[in-house]
């Protein structure tokens, strides 16, 4: 090989090498495909979503008949359907005319700042990316019903605040009631409740301990 040649590639190949050789190497892994657990909601697969600047990959796990409400971002989120069958659509309201399919490999694209809703027509998992610090707003206010009272939601991500007060209408159905829908009939563990949105979805567990999301019109209490 003539000298200049050679010369030519090892310029081309010493950053490579330089690269490969840093201490401050991200180490190579692989995150498989987990089964969440009863009531989990995120896993985290790399990085903090919390830390400006950070790259970062987060999974969302959602049971079938969950609405999204509507939220915002600080950042662009980038969404990709790695299981079940979900929908995107943009707005202040959800809106189920509005909503975009997404089949599993489907990606999408929630831009900063714009209000967003969807709906998981099937047990659901998004992975989700973007760049650092990441937050989930609810536009409006959102009611949120456990096994330890009412809670005031101000974000999808992170525990509410403890409220004594909630909009009567918003949980006609309690905890423990026993219920059935067109998904099967179980017992209700949770709900959420947008008054601005004129929704409630109820949580429901089956004797097997399967769960899935209905709204009081879907369910007759049994």
């Amino acid at each position: 090989m003539p000298f200049a040649r050679i010369v030519v590639l090892a310029l081309l190949l010493a950053p490579l090498a330089t690269v490969a050789q840093s201490p401050n190497a991200v180490p190579h892994h692989v995150v498989p495909l987990h089964t969440f657990s009863a009531g989990q909601w995120v896993e985290k697969v790399s990085g903090d979503f919390s830390k400006p600047g950070e790259p970062f990959v987060f999974r969302v796990h959602q049971d079938a008949g969950y609405i999204t409400l509507p939220h915002v971002h600080p950042i662009d989120e980038h969404i990709t359907v790695v299981k079940g069958t979900w929908s995107l659509g943009m707005g202040r309201r959800f809106n189920q005319s509005a909503l975009e399919l997404m089949e599993t490999g489907t990606y999408g694209m929630a831009p900063k700042n714009m209000e967003h809703f969807a709906w998981s027509k099937t047990e659901t998992i998004l992975q989700v990316h973007g760049i650092g610090p990441f937050t989930s707003t609810v536009v409006e206010p959102v009611y949120e019903l456990t096994d330890e009272g009412v809670f005031s939601l101000t974000s999808l991500l992170l525990p509410g605040r403890a409220t004594s007060s909630s909009p009567p209408d918003c949980f006609l159905l309690k905890v423990n009631d026993k219920v059935r829908g067109d998904a099967g009939e179980g017992s209700v563990v949770g709900a959420r409740c947008s008054p601005s949105n004129k929704i409630t979805q109820y949580w429901v567990q089956k004797p097997n301990g399967e769960r899935f999301w209905a709204t009081l019109q879907q369910l007759q209490k049994r």
